[in-house]
């Protein structure tokens, strides 16, 4: 009983640390592509302004975008340089230095309340709030144990670069772990597929405990019966 817990805490650390793995062109991408240098900031009256960037789902101890130096491309901010400071080049990019992969992007909006954006959790910003009923949740966790495991290189990559390892969106489309673009993977539904998948393994789990705990009790009482030579 306790590997198959062990199993479904281990699935859920698993589908997070993909999660960590993929995120990180999600974030470049909704922070507004390239990666700029990080020049001076505008005057006013261009109507572009610093944004902080959402950062890694899961924060890393390493360097890069995660660690204490910046990503490739690009620049520390400088002094003027500042969460909502104006300045005139948009998506331009420079790291704050401030942790977890979060950099300043320059855009017209907060590139975390836009659609895409960082997941939010807060009730108030969601709408259409429906709970899974228990059957849903076993249909969930079908579709996850369901999914194909491959091992990929992207086109761009050469022969001898290390693989990836992940599910293939072609083969699961309607998938809640699939964003709506239907290019990349949505982190928040795939690591709430593997949270499902936990907690109905978690209900089994409890249920054969239950049915053991029954059948140790009726063979104690019967072992009792054949030492009194009851019948």
């Amino acid at each position: 009983m306790r590997m198959h817990r062990i199993w479904a805490f281990s699935l859920l650390c698993l589908a997070t640390s993909l999660g960590a793995a993929s995120c990180s062109s999600d974030v470049d991408g909704g922070s507004g592509g390239s990666a700029g240098s990080g020049g001076s900031a505008g005057g006013g009256g261009s109507g572009f302004t610093w944004y902080t960037t959402c950062g890694d789902p899961v924060c890393g101890g390493d360097g890069g975008a995660g660690g204490a130096m910046p990503p490739a491309g690009v620049n520390p901010c400088s002094a003027s340089q500042t969460e909502g400071a104006a300045c005139s080049m948009e998506n331009e990019q420079c790291w704050p230095g401030v942790g977890c992969g979060v950099l300043l992007v320059c855009a017209t909006s907060d590139p975390k309340m836009q659609p895409g954006g960082c997941p939010i959790s807060r009730a108030r910003y969601k709408k259409d709030i429906a709970y899974l009923p228990e059957g849903e949740l076993h249909r969930v966790h079908d579709d996850l144990m369901a999914m194909r495991i491959a091992t990929w290189r992207y086109t761009s990559e050469p022969a001898a670069a290390r693989e990836h390892l992940g599910f293939i969106i072609d083969d699961n489309p309607l998938s809640p772990a699939i964003s709506t673009n239907g290019d990349q993977v949505d982190l928040y539904g795939y690591t709430s597929m593997a949270v499902v998948a936990a907690q109905v393994h978690d209900k089994r789990l409890d249920a054969l405990e239950r049915e053991l705990h029954a059948l140790r009790e009726e063979i104690g009482a019967l072992r009792e019966k054949a030492a009194r030579c009851e019948p």
